[in-house]
């Protein structure tokens, strides 16, 4: 007792009191960790880490799941690895990698997060450096594209436009994704204006695999943009007839609203920088 009131381990409140030995806090090992965790909350629609990822996870939980159940420099495996948190998390907590998923649209939106948020760089030659990512058989040609369902190939062309796909694919109105330019500012919140309708200020995607878009297509998508008070939309498609690429002029000289026709090919050779601007 004597040691320890000399190390000024000893404190009593009064005197008189009843002395207790002084604990700091660097010398806990703190509380075990439980098996419910309600400590970190699920991803919001205004979360800044929101990717419109139906089942997107947050980060937080997945990094401490990796922290947890791994050491540095071991090898994570998600084999369903969606908008890829799991990697993200591993890459943070300086784990290797691999993800698999069975969707070219998950494994675009991964490969888009690994080079916004981790700032690594989707080249062979850093890979094998151990610097950067590949993407493995992804459907980059037209012939692959054709031959992917219908709802899977229109979350391709919106994601790779860097919109947001519609959740409904059915009775979606002629509007399969939106686009939200960096201008776009918040306007009203709350449960009743639903994912994303805060920001007022977007752009419709309309997407259609066929071989060639004609005019009755361009028109329901003008019906659709002047429903919804557009200004601007982009439209995608393997090819345009001359009908309807008259018709997206007509429209434009009819209503002052701009429809940009995208072809696979350009968004391919990522020939879109301008037209998206």
């Amino acid at each position: 007792m004597q040691k320890l009131y000399k190390q000024g381990r000893i404190i009593q409140t009064k005197p008189g009191a009843v002395p207790a030995y002084k604990r700091y806090l660097d010398e806990g090992k703190g509380v075990p960790l439980g098996s419910i965790w309600d400590d970190i909350g699920p991803v919001q629609g205004a979360a800044g880490e929101r990717l419109g990822y139906p089942t997107q996870k947050p980060l937080k939980l997945l990094e401490r799941i990796v922290e947890i159940s791994s050491q540095p420099n071991e090898v994570l495996l998600d084999a369903f690895c969606g908008c890829g948190t799991a990697l993200v998390a591993a890459q943070n907590m300086g784990r290797q990698w691999i993800g698999i998923d069975i969707s070219p649209t998950s494994c675009r939106v991964m490969a888009k997060r690994l080079r916004d948020v981790c700032k690594l760089r989707e080249d062979e030659s850093l890979w094998r450096q151990g610097k950067g990512f590949v993407v493995r058989d992804l459907p980059w040609t037209e012939t692959r594209l054709r031959e992917i369902p219908p709802f899977e190939f229109e979350n391709w062309a919106v994601i790779a436009l860097g919109g947001i796909p519609n959740k409904v694919q059915v009775g979606d109105m002629g509007i399969d994704g939106r686009i939200y330019p960096l201008s776009a500012v918040p306007q009203r919140s709350g449960k009743a204006a639903g994912e994303l309708d805060f920001m007022d200020d977007w752009y419709p995607i309309q997407v259609k695999q066929q071989d060639k878009v004609g005019r009755p297509d361009i028109d329901q998508f003008e019906a659709a943009m002047l429903r919804a008070k557009r200004k601007k939309g982009f439209f995608v498609a393997f090819d345009f007839s001359a009908d309807a690429l008259k018709e997206v002029d007509a429209f434009f000289r009819r209503e002052h609203t701009v429809i940009i026709p995208l072809t696979v090919k350009e968004i391919l050779d990522e020939r879109i920088a301008q037209k998206l601007a």
